[in-house]
C-alpha cells in the first residue's frame, strides 16, 4: 500500500488516558493522556504537563504525584476533568470524588478509579512544549476484584480507558460544555462525551 509522509506529529495509539492527583493537602485532578511506564528496576511512571496547566506547579511545590486509571464508565468525569481548571473552580468537589489517603505521599488517591499508582518526582526535565516529570513509584493500590491468581492486576477485568485519536490533541477535539459536563460527571449521569474525543485540557 502507498504511504503518505506527514508533517511531524505525536501520532501514537493506543494512548492510556489517566487522572492525575497532585498538590498535597490542597489536591487538583487532571487529566492526562502522556504517561508511560519507563523502567521496571526500580519502578518509574512518566507524565508529561505543560507549564500552563495549573497542576505543573503543584507538582513542582509538591514533588509527587498519583495516577489514577479510571474505567471506561468514567468517560463524562474524563472529559470534565479535562476542560476545566483547578485555577477556577474545586473540580474534586464540584465532580463529587472520593480522595483517599496515600500509603506513601501527602496528595491523596482519587477512590473512585480501581488502580491508583503513587509518584515522587525524581527528575523533571524540559522538552520545550511540556515538562516531563519522571516519578518513582512508591506504591500501587488495586482493588481485590482485579487481581488475577499471581496477585497482578488482571488487564482483562481491569480495562482502562484510551485515547482514541491517532495525532494527540493537547484540546478536545470537540466543543464541550462545561456545565454539561460538571452536571454529567458529579451526577455519574452517564458519558456526554466519548473518551475518544479528548478532553485533555487546561489541568
Amino acid at each position: 500500500m502507498p504511504k503518505r509522509i506527514l508533517e511531524p506529529n505525536t501520532t501514537l495509539y493506543p494512548v492510556p488516558v489517566v487522572l492525575i492527583t497532585t498538590g498535597g493537602e490542597t489536591p487538583n485532578v487532571m487529566t492526562c493522556n502522556r504517561v508511560a511506564s519507563c523502567s521496571a528496576e526500580p519502578p518509574r511512571v512518566a507524565i508529561s504537563v505543560r507549564p500552563a496547566r495549573h497542576s505543573h506547579s503543584l507538582i513542582l511545590r509538591s514533588g509527587e504525584f498519583v495516577v489514577n486509571i479510571p474505567t471506561p464508565e468514567q468517560s463524562a468525569l474524563f472529559d470534565y476533568l479535562g476542560v476545566v481548571s483547578g485555577r477556577e473552580e474545586d473540580k474534586v468537589a464540584l465532580a463529587g470524588l472520593t480522595l483517599a489517603p496515600a500509603a506513601k505521599l501527602r496528595t491523596p488517591l482519587l477512590a473512585d478509579c480501581p488502580v491508583n499508582i503513587e509518584c515522587t518526582v525524581e527528575r523533571a526535565i524540559d522538552l520545550d512544549s511540556h515538562t516531563l516529570f519522571i516519578g518513582l513509584v512508591q506504591a500501587v493500590h488495586v482493588e481485590e476484584a482485579l487481581l488475577d491468581e499471581h496477585g497482578d492486576v488482571d488487564v482483562a477485568k481491569a480495562a482502562g480507558l484510551i485515547y482514541g485519536s491517532g495525532t494527540v490533541q493537547e484540546r478536545p477535539v470537540y466543543r464541550f460544555r462545561p456545565e454539561d459536563l460538571r452536571w454529567a460527571a458529579s451526577s455519574r449521569g452517564g458519558a456526554v462525551a466519548d473518551a475518544s474525543h479528548g478532553g485533555v485540557g487546561p489541568g
